[in-house]
């Protein structure tokens, strides 16, 4: 999408003088589009003309005052806050500085490689908004992020282009926040045309699909439901069309006035008709009086034996289609939005699909949930491209020879020197010609998308260096079909994601007069990860007979030139004439501007054909050589694959654990990704993947053992709690790497914050041993803090003394099995509980809560072996008041997946006896240690987890010591460390993490100190309970409160000022009186908390530093952990 809509910015257009911007425009005209001057600029050194631009841009033309003169808001050379290093100049407006401006010579064609410099100076400005970059010739503006920018060619800028830059970047559009404003009304705009659009087009689909259904009961429901998606597609394409140049403007417009007129000269030709003829137009072409229109083809025109003859009401589609067409599909709507659309599209196939059979719709399985389908943001599709296929051209460009200060005009230069840099570039394209790029979970071709935009980006990149070489004017490749065809790959299982996939590159790639590419054998449907055809069926997908041009085959790849074997080829002579030849079609393009397009093109044929002539080379010296290009795997494998849990995908559970190396019983679906992706990736490929977390999951001990030894990681990206996907929780992670065995590399680890999260680059890493990632979990610490976790694992792990660990009471049902405590009395059957957020450190309050507890085969033994009416009406009589309660819930309890023989039963559970004996306690989710010590025999509720201490001699004693071990920061250090962190900066402390700590055995000697701390530590969190607890019960009193929200239930946090506020939010106001009198009471109960408060944080720490004794931590160790 761009920057800005279109109807906002005309709208603040409207608020800037018109004479005004004319006048500007003649001042800017007479500078920067003076051929003399041009050219001294591009002679100039970036020193040299600095401030001369920023004399002549931002005073003459957008009205600033430049330092020294007085009273000014633009200045050079400003400094950072934070360090020395300094902007080449800046906005600074009432003392604040506004914009950044990072300035470079036109030696510097991409302005996207100065984007992390000039950011590091606006996030060294705390109220810096903008960044403008330049190289004297082109000019960026960035607004908050580097996500997008609007670029302006100042030396080619037309009086209406400059309008927008005028209004962006005159000093009065600075100084009132315009820029900003535009683009947050461009946002809110965008949006609200995304929804509309959306409810638009799904009420066309439904009714569409209804319709056909009941105007043609010949066909399947379902295929005519796949059908009317086709023809959506080809309406789409006719919206996009018409609004983009490529058809008769008001096509669709045209087709419904049409059919109108011969409704009125009584000619009932049904309306669907007419489209169809105009479809078939697009599929052979067309030429008329009225209009023409071009043989577009591709495939999503060729005639459909269900389409062609299906029946449609006319009024609908009238209806539909006017409405449709009212959208602007040029400046309002982006190709993207596909992505959105499809992603809902399926729920809608899902759920009719439920219809159809006559079944309801679980929708907590539905196509988006099964498949895993969420629509990657462009922000990550950018970072990844960039990253993966960025990453390869940046490695070529260097293997080539490629520096761009030699491709500017030199009249010295000799032909030979410029022969010999148009050679670099020649091979540089003829490589980009050849790069593969797959995703083998393509979804809507969100990542196809990006890697055509960045494909095209760097041909014209190619196209500038070369213009620069030979001083001609810039001619622009006509390259994108010759991307789609030989570039971009794709699979995906789900054949609506395909075709839309399909129609999303069209539209991005689609020119007047040229026809579409057909990409069936580049997009298809499968199962990526499945090629046998008694597991997956008809979507059992095989690479390598699927994509021969890239695995190999016994043909020859198209446009792939054949050259007799000979025994000494003239090598330089045959290179030779190709370049000449290509470089004299180039010429003739700058000379026959009429033919300029249709040259370019075959000087790329050439290019292309060159490089894979020079391939071939290689081969011919050798007899025995095969003629043809055998790829082994693409170049880049990139993607989102499905997040689909273990459970879901059982049925192929046998196929993977045959097939997959990183086979797990529970791992998730993206695991068998990674390891096919690396598969049919070349040696010394790049990989991208963006997947949920698999760090520290027990699930993917397999997929990590297997990267760690097969692949070099080149980056890890954590986002940890960060939710970047909408409508989906998830804990995200971007994963680079190389398709090589890593060789004692270091790898480069970025944790993400919310601040600044969609610009991944400007997050500094820190480099991590790829040797020291172990294969139970992955820690991405420096040398010295892995070194503190491996010393701390040489002590004996926790299971060793005080053997495993449980989860708590799994009911399947808590609505109807946890109880208000004093809603029944049963000293038997009712047991007191705990749920997980209720434990705190080391003391907890009174559970509230009771556990209906009739144990898994307890009836039988009761009452015998009774049938369920028989025994429920026993049990009723037996205990009315329990039964009672439990008897709405009765259907639910029946539906659970695990309970005992009857529905009142909990599943059956070889610790229960646990729950009433000494125990440590602690919850899953955690932000800080809150292990705890339960002596009453109090049941927890999963997933809160308990270790026993029964087994042990003293287990009160041996406990206490344990807990101040538990809650030290230390331990806690170690926990984060290997735990899975969830939302809300939480680590998940599963027994499985739990059961990793070390444990050291304590001296005697010292059980007597570790004792004392946690009596001490115990009685005083008791004392600040009690007195916490007192005042909280007074306010619920004296203010009629039944809870109390978490500031007033941490009172003693508070000022006095503070507490009132809290009190005015729930509209309780007091009287001066009160004030005063509530005041004292406060100041003297917050003075005893604050008291208590003191001697924990001072006991804490005492703990902390016997704990860092036991472990022998050195000073240097203590610093690493009290810095974390």
């Amino acid at each position: 999408m761009p920057l800005f809509q279109t109807s906002v910015i005309n709208k603040h257009l409207k608020t800037i003088d018109k004479q005004t911007i004319k006048d500007a425009f003649s001042t800017f005209k007479a500078h920067f589009h003076n051929a003399a001057i041009q050219e001294n600029i591009r002679n100039s050194k970036e020193e040299q003309y600095q401030e001369g631009f920023l004399n002549h841009m931002f005073v003459s033309v957008l009205g600033y005052t430049l330092n020294p003169t007085p009273n000014f808001n633009l200045t050079t050379e400003y400094k950072n806050v934070k360090d020395n290093k300094k902007a080449d100049g800046a906005i600074v407006i009432e003392n604040v500085v506004k914009a950044v401006v990072e300035l470079k010579g036109t030696n510097t064609i991409n302005l996207g490689n100065i984007e992390a410099q000039a950011f590091g100076y606006k996030n060294n400005q705390p109220d810096c908004v903008y960044v403008i970059t330049s190289n004297f010739e082109k000019l960026r503006l960035y607004i908050d992020n580097a996500i997008e920018h609007i670029e302006f060619n100042l030396f080619t800028l037309t009086e209406k282009d400059f309008e927008l830059l005028y209004l962006c970047l005159s000093y009065q559009s600075i100084e009132k926040g315009i820029p900003k404003k535009i683009k947050e009304e461009s946002v809110s705009k965008e949006d609200e045309i995304t929804k509309k659009l959306y409810r638009d087009y799904s009420l066309f689909k439904r009714e569409l699909h209804q319709n056909i259904v009941t105007l043609n009961p010949e066909y399947d429901a379902l295929t005519l439901f796949k059908k009317s998606q086709k023809l959506l597609d080809r309406f789409l394409f006719l919206f996009f069309a018409e609004d983009r140049q490529l058809l008769p403007p008001n096509s669709v417009r045209l087709i419904l006035t049409d059919w109108k007129d011969l409704q009125e000269r009584d000619e009932n030709i049904p309306l669907y008709n007419r489209f169809k003829k105009y479809f078939g137009y697009l599929n052979t072409g067309y030429k008329g009086k009225r209009y023409d229109v071009f043989a577009y083809n591709g495939g999503l025109f060729l005639l459909d034996e269900v389409l062609d003859n299906v029946k449609i009401d006319d009024n609908l589609l009238y209806k539909h289609t006017y409405k449709l067409s009212e959208y602007d599909f040029e400046s309002e709507v982006d190709v993207n939005i596909l992505g959105h659309i499809f992603e809902n599209s399926l729920n809608e196939l899902d759920e009719l699909a439920a219809h159809i059979a006559g079944h309801e719709i679980d929708k907590t399985k539905t196509k988006r949930k099964r498949e895993g389908i969420v629509y990657t943001p462009k922000f990550i599709t950018t970072s990844m491209i960039e990253n993966t296929v960025g990453r390869l051209c940046s490695e070529k460009k260097i293997d080539f020879g490629i520096v761009e200060d030699d491709y500017f005009t030199d009249k010295k230069r000799s032909k030979k020197s410029t022969q010999l840099l148009f050679e670099k570039l020649k091979n540089y394209r003829g490589w980009l010609l050849q790069i593969t790029i797959c995703d083998p979970a393509c979804g809507s071709g969100a990542f196809l998308n990006q890697a055509l935009n960045f494909l095209i980006d760097e041909h014209r990149y190619i196209d500038e260096l070369q213009a620069k070489l030979f001083g001609d004017a810039l001619i622009l490749s006509d390259i994108e079909n010759t991307i789609l065809e030989n570039n971009l790959f794709g699979v995906d299982i789900n054949e609506e994601s395909v075709e839309i996939a399909k129609l999303s590159l069209w539209l991005r790639t689609a020119r007047p007069n040229r026809k579409l590419n057909d990409l069936n054998n580049n997009i298809k449907c499968g199962n990526s990860l499945i090629d046998d055809p008694e597991v997956a069926g008809d979507k059992a997908f095989d690479w390598q007979k699927e994509f021969p041009q890239i695995f190999g085959s016994e043909k020859l790849a198209p446009n792939i030139i054949v050259i007799d074997q000979v025994e000494n080829p003239d090598y330089p002579k045959l290179i030779k004439e190709k370049t000449l030849e290509a470089h004299l079609k180039t010429e003739q393009s700058i000379e026959l501007q009429k033919e300029a397009i249709k040259r370019s093109e075959e000087a790329i044929e050439i290019y292309k054909k060159v490089y894979e002539y020079a391939k071939k080379m290689e081969a011919v010296s050798d007899p025995t050589a095969e003629f043809e290009i055998k790829k082994r795997g693409f170049d880049v494998v990139i993607g989102n694959p499905p997040y689909v849990r273990a459970e879901l995908i059982s049925k192929y559970a046998g196929y993977f654990q045959k097939t997959y190396q990183t086979y797990h019983s529970v791992a998730d679906l993206f695991t068998y990704f990674y390891e096919k992706g690396f598969s049919i990736l070349k040696p010394n490929g790049l990989f991208g993947f963006i997947s949920n977390t698999f760090d520290k999951t027990k699930a993917a001990i397999e997929l990590r053992a297997w990267l760690k030894n097969n692949v070099t990681i080149l980056k890890y990206i954590d986002f940890t709690d960060v939710q970047i996907f909408e409508g989906a929780t998830t804990y995200p992670i971007i994963f680079i790497a190389k398709n090589e065995k890593s060789s004692n590399k270091y790898l480069e680890y970025i944790k993400m914050t919310k601040q600044n999260v969609e610009d991944i680059a400007l997050h500094i890493p820190s480099n991590v041993e790829q040797n020291n990632l172990q294969k139970e979990n992955w820690r991405f610490k420096n040398n010295e803090a892995s070194d503190i976790i491996k010393k701390l694992q040489n002590y004996p792990l926790i299971t060793e003394k005080y053997g495993k660990t449980y989860y708590g009471i799994k009911t399947a049902l808590n609505e109807a099995f946890l109880i208000p405590k004093n809603l029944i009395y049963d000293e038997v059957f009712l047991k007191p509980i705990y749920e997980g957020k209720e434990l705190s450190k080391w003391i907890n309050n009174s559970p509230n809560q009771s556990l209906i507890l009739f144990k898994s085969k307890w009836t039988k033994s009761k009452f015998g072996n009774l049938d369920e009416k028989n025994a429920l009406e026993k049990i009723k009589a037996f205990k009315p008041e329990i039964i009672n309660h439990l008897l709405p819930y009765q259907q639910k309890a029946i539906a659970r997946y695990d309970k005992g023989d009857y529905w009142w039963e909990l599943r059956n559970c070889a610790y229960y006896h646990l729950f009433e004996k000494p125990k440590i306690i602690f919850p899953n989710l955690q932000n800080k240690n809150k292990f705890s010590l339960d002596v009453e025999g109090i049941f927890i509720n999963a997933p809160a987890v308990m270790l026993s201490l029964a087994h042990l001699s003293n287990p009160i004693i041996e406990g206490k010591m344990l807990l101040a071990i538990l809650n030290s920061k230390l331990i806690w250090y170690f926990l984060k460390s290997i735990c899975v962190v969830r939302s809300g900066g939480y680590i998940e402390v599963k027994p499985q993490y739990f059961e990793q700590l070390p444990i050291p055995v304590i001296k005697e000697i010292d059980h007597q100190h570790f004792i004392d701390k946690a009596n001490l530590m115990i009685s005083l969190n008791k004392e600040l309970q009690e007195v916490s607890g007192k005042f909280q019960r007074n306010i619920q009193r004296k203010f009629s409160m039944k809870e109390l929200p978490a500031k007033l239930q941490n009172w003693y946090l508070l000022t006095y000022g503070e507490f009132i506020v809290e009190l005015g939010k729930k509209k309780i106001k007091l009287s001066l009186t009160d004030e005063a009198e509530w005041e004292n009471y406060f100041i003297v109960e917050n003075e005893k908390a604050h008291q208590l408060k003191f001697q924990i944080n001072k006991t804490d720490h005492e703990i902390d530093n016997m704990v860092y004794e036991l472990y022998e931590l050195t000073d240097e160790e203590i610093k690493i952990i009290e810095a974390f």
